[in-house]
């Protein structure tokens, strides 16, 4: 991981949390300078739960013991604090506008960055280089990111196709082959279309990639390799739809220049290639 962020991984699963390791969610929030202090048990009696709840959550957030989630959370709180996310009020300026715009972009690419396992980025770059094609799908504003995915790889000599349609993906998932790549975009990890889509890709034998916010959700357990963004705080106006864009985008541009980083040449190549093509289509 290129850092920890456990506060942030705890706050972005909150709502989705049983009962019991909900209540100790909110007292390592409320009081994480305390809690450095704290053995498991007592933070169980604390929180009105158990130890055991305790290592379950730990073990939700992908910390191994309590031990170590203490020393993540001393780390986090002896730097700066996070700014937040914020949503906009009536009548607002448009000077406090844009920076609550500029502040919600920055806190969303910084808390996924911390929680993005290079692992599973590799697992990812491995499995688009050996594609033979690569087909990328997602519902509303997640087909924003798989349209730039499809841009992003068709520019550098891969095949990858991204449908509008459901059923000609299904259609040509049908007859693909071992090399074949399917990668589903999905916010909440839950959108039915791409879940649906991921099964018919795996049962005939495709790769399958997620991409999908923090958490336990069906596409992230459905996929192979799983890719995944901080979840931003919704607020009334839905400002985390905006917040979650940049977060996604941020993963695929971490990905892309993963990949293009290792294949330098060639990327290079029909980098300059692709632009000098359409230089020629413009000009003629």
């Amino acid at each position: 991981m290129a850092g920890h962020n456990v506060l942030g991984r705890i706050a972005s699963i909150m709502e989705d949390l049983p009962k019991a390791e909900k209540k100790i969610a909110e007292v390592i929030l409320h009081s994480p300078e305390t809690i450095v202090n704290m053995t498991a048990s007592q933070l169980g009696t604390e929180a009105k739960s158990s130890a055991a709840t305790v290592i379950r959550l730990c073990k939700r957030l992908g910390v191994e013991s309590f031990t170590q989630l203490k020393v993540m959370v001393s780390g986090e709180i002896s730097h700066t604090s996070p700014t937040g996310y914020a949503d906009i009020t009536a009548d607002e300026k448009i000077d406090d506008i844009m920076d609550k715009l500029l502040g919600n972009a920055f806190q969303s690419m910084q808390d996924t960055v911390s929680i993005l396992n290079k692992d599973r980025l590799f697992a990812a770059v491995d499995a688009l280089e050996k594609a033979s094609v690569i087909y990328v799908f997602g519902i509303g504003a997640s087909q924003l990111v798989a349209q730039n995915i499809a841009q992003k790889w068709s520019r550098i000599g891969k095949t990858c196709v991204c449908p509008n349609d459901p059923h000609n993906l299904v259609a040509a998932l049908a007859g693909s082959d071992e090399n074949t790549v399917f990668f589903g975009i999905s916010n909440s990890g839950e959108t039915k279309e791409v879940s649906k889509i991921v099964q018919i890709a795996k049962d005939n034998g495709c790769t399958t990639i997620g991409l999908t916010r923090f958490g336990g959700n069906t596409i992230a357990s459905k996929v192979d390799v799983s890719l995944q963004t901080v979840r931003a705080k919704e607020e009334e106006l839905r400002s985390a739809a905006t917040s979650s864009l940049h977060a996604q985008f941020l993963v695929v541009d971490v990905l892309f220049y993963t990949y293009a980083s290792r294949n330098y040449d060639r990327v290079i190549q029909n980098t300059r290639h692709s632009r000098a093509e359409i230089d020629h289509y413009s000009n003629n």
